[in-house]
């Protein structure tokens, strides 16, 4: 089901909005993008869509003409806002090979560049007080979300550092949770059946988590061929899941683990989490894990806990499904 990006396509109108009054109106059009800026990116936890990150950077493009305007220069302030909007999508665009905590460095970088860009540009080319105000919230949010991605990285590595509860070779521990139509599955009801391969999520807050949703969808046909069956396990509410499957167009089930419970038996759970971006739930929140089980209640594998995010790319999976009966 194809969803709307309100947001977004209010943002996109007003980044076109801003380019029409550029040539006369450089203060309101740099009104336009600013806030383009920060209404497509406030849809990008939800989507994460290509439609949100090319409005997110030519939203930034934008803000820098209004700035550089007329381009007599170097476009230093177009450039400064370029660099702060590639820091804040880049690892979303390229999910699969950044995850949750590769290349942690590429954010704080991005950040530190685009600020010393910005005092650059209004050293060598002042704009007044524009110059100084306008970059400002985007390069700022930038240096918030570094940190962010920093503090995640240190918190998800140094819990998984002694592995999950739950390895390979284990019998899998049972449970029974509501599906996102409020019907009761329990795995012990496919023991013998299928194969089921568990994914738990963070919650919808998370665009890392939809977009791996949208992974495994694409491969739901090499996971049915195989008889198995795919689980989300996340700690949202029954509706919120029932809008995420509709949102994100899934033909698997999205369960509801609200108190946790089961992520804390497979030990993918965070009760003491500390992330400004992340949705607060009371018991904490789960990691992003999955677990391949066969139809006798085996678990015959468990993505990387020392590489959270490895289960963005369930080819890892492949070679152990050959191996299925």
């Amino acid at each position: 089901m194809i969803r709307i990006h309100l947001l977004t396509g209010i943002g996109f109108i007003f980044v076109l909005t801003a380019l029409a009054l550029l040539p006369f109106l450089a203060l309101p059009a740099a009104v336009y993008c600013l806030a383009a800026y920060f209404l497509s990116l406030k849809e990008v936890s939800k989507y994460t869509s290509a439609f949100q990150f090319t409005t997110v950077f030519l939203a930034a493009i934008s803000l820098g003409l209004c700035l550089d305007w007329p381009v007599s220069h170097f476009p230093l302030y177009t450039s400064a806002l370029c660099v702060a909007a590639l820091g804040s999508i880049v690892r979303m665009v390229f999910f699969r090979s950044f995850g949750y905590v590769n290349f942690s460095w590429f954010e704080p970088v991005m950040a530190l560049l685009a600020a010393a860009i910005y005092v650059a540009a209004n050293l060598m080319y002042p704009a007044g007080w524009k110059g100084w105000v306008f970059p400002l919230p985007a390069i700022g949010l930038q240096l918030i979300l570094s940190q962010g991605i920093l503090k995640d990285k240190m918190q998800l590595l140094n819990f998984t550092r002694g592995g999950y509860k739950i390895a390979v070779g284990a019998e899998a521990p049972d449970f029974s949770l509501p599906d996102q139509d409020g019907q009761n599955l329990s795995l012990s009801s496919f023991r013998g059946n299928r194969h089921l391969l568990l994914v738990f999520v963070r919650g919808d807050w998370c665009p890392g988590c939809h977009m791996m949703l949208r992974t495994y969808q694409k491969e739901c046909a090499k996971f049915n061929s195989k008889n198995i069956f795919v689980l989300a396990i996340g700690p949202d509410p029954v509706g919120v899941n029932r809008e995420m499957v509709l949102k994100l167009g899934l033909d698997f089930k999205i369960l509801s683990d609200e108190k946790q419970r089961t992520a804390m038996v497979y030990g993918v759970q965070l009760d003491k989490y500390d992330n400004d971006f992340a949705e607060k739930y009371e018991e904490g929140i789960p990691l992003p894990a999955s677990f391949l089980v066969d139809k006798s209640g085996i678990v015959r594998y468990v993505s990387r806990p020392d590489n959270v995010g490895e289960f963005l790319d369930p080819r890892t999976i492949f070679p152990i499904l050959e191996k299925l009966a």
